[in-house]
């Protein structure tokens, strides 16, 4: 019985520290990740001046659902197989061990140039969960607290979808799931918007 009390609470204090990880960022981080082709360029109307517009903040949800950001991009590069998207932002500011993503794309053709505003979940690529991990959707920023809040959507041009990505609309693809799965491709190359949602 002395060894059965002590077993319990490491199995409890195990089943902690999973779910403590779930908002961890991954081994795979491309923060410094330099473009290499100078006109792979990404863009949004929703985005004037380097400042998220009132407009698409704070999106109604329906049916758990929430209207996506425009996207634009232009100059894929040659050898491009697949393209990917991923839109995070970190919470605790300079501080990266933990990471919040607010849009998970991949499979989308090359051919692509652009996700129109509300269309993310809709087009023919596939989508993982929003911020909360309760439903496959994009996450519309909403700051509430005071100050400058960064976020960043990468755009990747890769060589090819990776494998470990499922072929549909999944709740499990989280944005720990998501980077682990690029980092067994090559990436061609990988763009970036920044910008700030401020109170």
């Amino acid at each position: 019985m002395k060894y059965s009390k002590l077993i319990i609470p490491i199995f409890f204090i195990s089943l902690m520290s999973c779910n403590n990880n779930k908002k961890a960022t991954t081994n795979v981080n491309h923060d410094d990740f330099k473009t290499i082709h100078s006109n792979f360029k990404l863009k949004s109307i929703a985005i004037e001046n380097g400042v998220l517009l009132n407009a698409y903040k704070c999106e109604k949800k329906v049916n758990a659902i929430e209207n996506s950001i425009p996207l634009s991009w232009e100059n894929v590069p040659e050898g491009t197989k697949s393209l990917a998207v991923v839109m995070y932002h970190y919470p605790k500011k300079d501080n990266k061990t933990e990471i919040n993503s607010y849009l998970l794309l991949w499979d989308i053709d090359p051919e692509t140039t652009e996700i129109p505003y509300k269309m993310a979940s809709k087009g023919n690529w596939f989508m993982g969960s929003n911020k909360d991990g309760t439903a496959i959707s994009y996450t519309s920023p909403c700051s509430h607290g005071k100050g400058k809040h960064e976020y960043t959507i990468a755009l990747y041009a890769l060589s090819e979808t990776p494998a470990a990505l499922p072929k549909e609309h999944s709740l499990n693809v989280d944005y720990n799931v998501f980077m682990d799965a690029l980092a067994t491709v090559d990436i061609v190359d990988r763009t970036t918007l920044t910008f700030i949602d401020s109170n």
